[in-house]
């Protein structure tokens, strides 16, 4: 008996090609913009964004807050990706949300969110329509608070980037970020899997790709699909 390389192959063999269709075709109305930025959906998101405890953050540690920016570009609904700049100390030429570390001139860690996309992308606070703060999260010696928020129209093409932080800021649509034959993950042995997407201008991987995980199970549940799964490794058998 042939097995097949990749258990989603086998999987796709239960499925006859009009079944598939027919599941793009509800995929496709779930992703609709008038679906999407409904305001079922929006109470819908901000309760689940909101739902886990937020865990108590050392007035010591090092704060920082990022903007997940939902925007229209040519008619589809996406994220908004930059990549970092080659110029930058940290995390230079990876992709990621615009935001950065909190100054003491920020009255809020959403503020912080607010006034680094506007240093890094020149969206103004006023275009930005925040629907919630999500949970604050651990990352290597900071904690993270995303914040999600509508922008409408934009044209990454046209932005005024600040090429100091930024080298380019591109578009992923939310129907590539949910078709499962461009989502991947990464196995870390300390028992965790982080999601990777393929598919679009960069690929979308680590903090940002956790992220993006996360406001997508909150946004879009029923149209995204990708299950992150700690396979246990294979240990050979012991000799008796």
């Amino acid at each position: 008996m042939k097995l097949c390389s990749f258990p989603l192959r086998c999987l796709q063999r239960y499925f006859s090609t009009e079944s598939q269709h027919g599941l793009n075709a509800i995929k496709s109305e779930l992703l609709k913009p008038e679906v999407v930025l409904s305001e079922k959906t929006r109470k819908s998101f901000i309760e689940k964004f909101k739902a886990s405890k937020i865990p108590k953050v050392d007035s010591n540690a090092n704060q920082a807050a990022i903007l997940v920016p939902l925007c229209m570009h040519k008619g589809e609904l996406g994220f908004l990706y930059t990549l970092r700049s080659t110029k930058v100390t940290s995390n230079r030429s990876q992709v990621s949300f615009p935001g950065g570390m909190y100054d003491e001139e920020d009255r809020t860690l959403e503020e912080t969110a607010l006034r680094e996309t506007w240093e890094e992308l020149k969206i103004p606070r006023e275009k930005i329509d925040v629907w919630a703060s999500g949970n604050v999260i651990d990352k290597t010696n900071v904690k993270v608070l995303p914040v999600f928020g509508y922008i409408g129209d934009v044209d990454p093409k046209k932005l005024q980037i600040n090429t100091d932080e930024v080298e380019e800021a591109f578009f992923f649509s939310l129907k590539n970020l949910c078709d499962l034959s461009m989502c991947r993950f990464t196995q870390f042995r300390n028992n965790y899997t982080l999601p990777v997407y393929l598919g679009g201008k960069h690929r979308i991987w680590g903090f940002t790709a956790a992220v993006t995980h996360m406001v997508l199970n909150a946004l879009i549940p029923d149209a995204y699909k990708h299950k992150l799964n700690y396979v246990p490794p294979i240990l050979p058998k012991k000799k008796r």
